[in-house]
């Protein structure tokens, strides 16, 4: 996995991102987009625009996003002539994130949010009273990321058809317990926790969905006091999460690393060294990057691991996959690789057979 940040580097990005956030409600008409795609509210707060906001945006206006990036990229102009007309043609009241002096995010008036420094207070308790090891954590503009591994409960990974190794050392492959919690505080997603593996010699992670709390950022609408102002909304408001979702969360989190439940997983990884790639590897891996929506550069280094690997077998392609998860650059893309990894032991037979026989 990345490195990403350390765990007190997290806890102070967290920190400065709640004394920083400015959060308005407020109608589209009193909304303006200027010619250097900047926005306005009310003719005199001006914030710039991310890209998470500006694809919200586009969504909103229904402009095709493809065309929505050529007019921010060509003529900035008519983006923002696009947007002002469609802003008023349509009214509507929306929840603009701002964190920065920048727009992060343009949402409903119905979203919920469920903030990183609440989720902090339910998780990192719990990660300390059990000892955990966090080993990657990072804060995109989408999400917030904690990985976490417990040393104290491993399994030798049992070798099938032969041993780790290249024939002249045989190596021992260690798996722990991991735990991936994310959160968007910008309407990419919900907050979730996902039970995985951790492989500590190849620094390897996969995230199953299995045991998983996934809740939505959707809840009663904010109400605006009168027309000809907006509404700002407080550090206490944004606060007011309900409390059963963070008792939720910090229970998950405790009852993440049952042995039981480990043990079950690892089998199931172990058992799919006897499922061979049976068609062309390359043509393997390419049908996996469409299925994924992953691109050519990362199929090349999935098919690269895969080689390397020598395994071509179900369990060799989900190595090769959370392996080349470490080669990607964005942090958000390489997390989801670690998921796509544990996808693939996920596959119904049919499904795998299908993927396995690819000519």
């Amino acid at each position: 996995m990345k490195s990403g940040l350390t765990l007190q580097e997290l806890a102070a990005e967290i920190t400065r991102r709640a004394m920083s956030k400015r959060d308005l409600v407020v109608p589209t008409q009193r909304l303006e987009m200027t010619e250097a795609t900047k926005l306005v509210v009310d003719e005199r707060e001006v914030f710039g625009i991310n890209r998470v906001a500006h694809a919200q945006i586009a969504t909103h206006t229904d402009i095709p996003k493809k065309y929505y990036d050529k007019m921010l990229a060509d003529d900035p102009r008519l983006l923002a002539n696009n947007v002002n007309t469609w802003f008023r043609k349509y009214p509507a009241t929306r929840l603009v994130r701002g964190l920065d002096g920048t727009a992060r995010a343009f949402l409903s008036d119905a979203y919920k949010p469920l903030e990183n420094e609440d989720l902090a207070e339910a998780v990192l308790p719990a990660v300390i009273e059990l000892g955990l090891d966090v080993m990657s954590s990072q804060i995109t503009d989408t999400r917030l990321y904690l990985k976490c591994v417990d040393p104290k409960v491993t399994r030798e990974l049992e070798a099938k058809g032969g041993a780790f190794g290249d024939g002249k050392h045989n190596i021992i492959r260690m798996l722990a317990p991991a735990l991936t919690v994310s959160n968007s505080e910008v309407g990419e997603g919900a907050l979730s926790i996902l039970g995985g593996v951790y492989d500590g010699f190849c620094s390897n992670l996969a995230t199953f969905g299995e045991r998983s709390v996934r809740k939505y950022h959707v809840g009663k609408r904010h109400e605006i006091a009168s027309e000809d102002t907006y509404a700002l909304l407080s550090d206490k408001t944004r606060r007011l999460t309900d409390a059963a979702i963070w008792a939720q969360v910090g229970d998950v989190v405790r009852g993440a690393f049952d042995q039981a439940r480990f043990n079950s997983l690892c089998d199931k990884i172990s058992a799919t060294q006897e499922e061979k790639i049976e068609g062309d590897p390359v043509q393997v891996v390419k049908l996996t990057t469409s299925r994924f929506g992953l691109t050519d550069t990362t199929g090349t280094s999935i098919l690269k691991h895969l080689i390397e690997g020598g395994s071509l077998t179900r369990f060799g392609l989900f190595n090769a996959i959370t392996r080349a998860a470490q080669d990607v650059e964005d942090y958000d893309d390489a997390t989801a690789m670690e998921r796509h990894g544990a996808q693939i032991i996920e596959l119904a037979p049919a499904e795998w057979k299908t993927l396995a026989l690819a000519a």
